[in-house]
């Protein structure tokens, strides 16, 4: 289910910051509610975020994909994280996983040095009062952990997705890193962002999960007993509203196709408005 929870990450980031009216014959149809101003570049930036983000509770599987995203770090990763969450589905894919990737999202977003003020700082205080023009071109903060955690996400998204062939897989990491630059060049314009596509992905993970037959450990890793009827139970504590049926269904993939093709009409709504081109 690696691309559909890739797509549907995308579509939710869509539909929570885009705000673009689709002109088709004489129907006009909204795309997006608007709710999250990021601008047109944030909404094609985000959505890369988003939907790495909804590939990160599945590091909890060293054989899955996305443990093969970016070798060797990401299988060492993947072990480490299924080790500590009790293997897969339990304790990345729970309330206490998503609190812990919020969490990571929020110090990671707020872990800033001041690379170039600094730089600036100690050239104006020991000198003539100017810098270098290659200090004065460098940006006030940067922000390495969030750096870190994007080109991870990003590579998620561009192994799932099946942008590369197996044999060139260690290309994910260019082009993880340049897909980076583009994120971290044009980021979201709302401050908090970073952190609202993580835990927003990550939750549409969960809740994709959550309606196959698999179902999550969702109160990982406690096992109380919720008032729902049994069936909606496996093991006594994965908890499961099966609608979809079995990961990779035919009712999972008739209810994920209009989603994808949301995420793909959203998108490029955005980046026709970001390269100032009228749709309609």
């Amino acid at each position: 289910m690696g691309p559909s929870h890739a797509a549907c990450g995308a579509a939710a980031w869509v539909a929570v910051t885009a705000d673009y009216t689709l002109e088709l014959a004489d129907l006009s149809v909204p795309i997006g509610f608007g709710v999250l101003p990021v601008g047109d570049a944030g909404v094609v930036t985000g959505a890369l975020i988003c939907a790495g983000a909804a590939l990160l509770p599945d590091i909890d599987h060293p054989s899955g994909t996305v443990a093969r995203s970016l070798p060797p770090f990401s299988g060492w990763l993947s072990r480490i994280v299924a080790r500590l969450a009790g293997g897969h589905r339990r304790g990345t894919h729970s309330v206490i996983g998503l609190l812990v990737f919020t969490l990571l999202a929020w110090l990671s977003q707020n872990a800033a040095l001041p690379m170039g003020d600094g730089l600036r700082w100690l050239a104006h205080s020991s000198g003539d009062g100017t810098a270098p023009a290659v200090i004065e071109a460098l940006p006030g903060q940067v922000w390495p952990l969030a750096a870190v955690l994007s080109v991870l996400l990003i590579a998620f998204a561009v192994k799932v997705l099946a942008f590369l062939p197996d044999r060139v897989s260690h290309a994910n990491w260019l082009v993880a890193l340049g897909l980076g630059v583009v994120v971290a060049t044009n980021p979201p314009e709302h401050p908090w962002w970073f952190v609202i596509a993580i835990a927003l992905g990550c939750a549409v993970h969960m809740l994709g999960d959550m309606v196959t037959t698999q179902g999550i450990h969702l109160l990982w890793p406690l096992r109380p007993r919720l008032p729902v009827p049994t069936t909606f139970y496996r093991g006594k504590s994965f908890v499961r509203f099966p609608v979809l049926g079995k990961a990779g269904s035919g009712m999972e993939l008739a209810v994920l196709t209009p989603i994808s093709l949301y995420a793909a009409v959203g998108l490029v709504c955005a980046l026709a408005a970001w390269g100032g081109v009228t749709l309609g």
